[in-house]
């Protein structure tokens, strides 16, 4: 049985994948999240991969990166400070691991039907990887599936872009990636769907919804209520024909304890109880906060006296 991951959990995995190197100090992840970094490791997502041999070392008052090597005669791994005295690095400090990237997307794609190699196939090395194709409503033939991380830069992007262009799909192609929806260029190959996993895998789970991507990747063929309904996860809000989605986490949650009495009957609720349930803190307090720097909500959220509910 796969361990239960927390949601902190499942966004520093992301994280890591984002990473520029694949080996990260285990020390780093920790100082993010302890917890979350023991989780990963539990669940063997992450996994033990040597050292890297960096510290910060405080010398003459400076705080400034120095590399640790290993001394035979000390038995250690170690510096040398400005005087020459042998300063000795706990292991622990330094040690190393590394994502399991066939582990991770095995657990992703687990709701599906998948056929491919046992293990990712690398495309571009240590940045794209062939995951196989997996069964989903809406097309005649298996989807194929890659995987990609750090396509907020360029120079990967531009690498990806060529490969896609190179290899078309017959259909269509997913590729998922651990970059952050928001950071992701525009695609111009509209047959390849690229898809942050946080937009699509659960809060407790690195599975991903099939309604969820297929919704996004089909929103034409989805059955739905009019004159308003949402996927799953409240990630996509269907209002007339039109399509609006919200990444933030928050922004969801808040969704779905606003839609939960909306589909029950008696759709108002209070404003300040609904932003505390969410988790936002004291500090926003309006709905206009939640969803600053954009009014499409206003379309379908109504409030007043302190009150708010779902009005399509």
């Amino acid at each position: 049985m796969a361990t239960s991951l927390s949601k902190r959990a499942i966004d520093l995995l992301l994280r890591a994948m984002e990473a520029r190197s694949s080996s990260l100090q285990a020390s780093t992840l920790q100082q993010v999240s302890r917890r979350a970094t023991d989780l990963l490791i539990e669940a063997k997502l992450l996994l033990a991969n040597g050292h890297v041999p960096v510290v910060a070392a405080m010398d003459e008052y400076e705080d400034e990166p120095i590399e640790a090597t290993w001394s035979p005669e000390q038995k250690s791994f170690g510096y040398h400070d400005s005087t020459g005295r042998w300063i000795k690095v706990d292991n622990q400090e330094i040690s190393a691991c590394r994502v399991d990237y066939g582990l991770a997307l095995a657990r992703m794609l687990v709701a599906f039907e998948r056929a491919g190699p046992p293990r990712p196939a690398p495309l571009i090395a240590d940045l794209v990887w062939d995951v196989g194709t997996i069964k989903l409503s809406g097309t005649k033939a298996p989807v194929p599936v890659w995987f990609s991380r750090r396509l907020s830069d360029p120079a990967v992007w531009a690498q990806l872009d060529g490969l896609l262009a190179r290899r078309p799909p017959e259909e269509v192609r997913v590729i998922l990636t651990s970059t952050p929806g928001d950071r992701i260029s525009v695609n111009t190959q509209k047959r390849n769907h690229v898809i942050s996993a946080a937009d699509v895998i659960g809060t407790s789970k690195l599975a991903i919804s099939p309604q969820v991507l297929g919704a996004l990747i089909f929103p034409g063929q989805v059955q739905r209520r009019f004159p308003i309904d949402h996927s799953d996860d409240y990630g996509i809000i269907w209002l007339r024909g039109e399509t609006i989605t919200f990444r933030s986490d928050k922004q969801r949650q808040l969704l779905g304890l606003l839609f939960d009495p909306y589909w029950s009957g008696s759709p108002v609720c209070r404003t300040a109880a609904v932003l505390f349930e969410a988790g936002y803190k004291d500090g926003t307090n309006a709905l206009a906060k939640v969803f600053s720097g954009r009014d499409d909500w206003r379309s379908f959220i109504k409030y007043a006296d302190g009150n708010c509910w779902i009005e399509p």
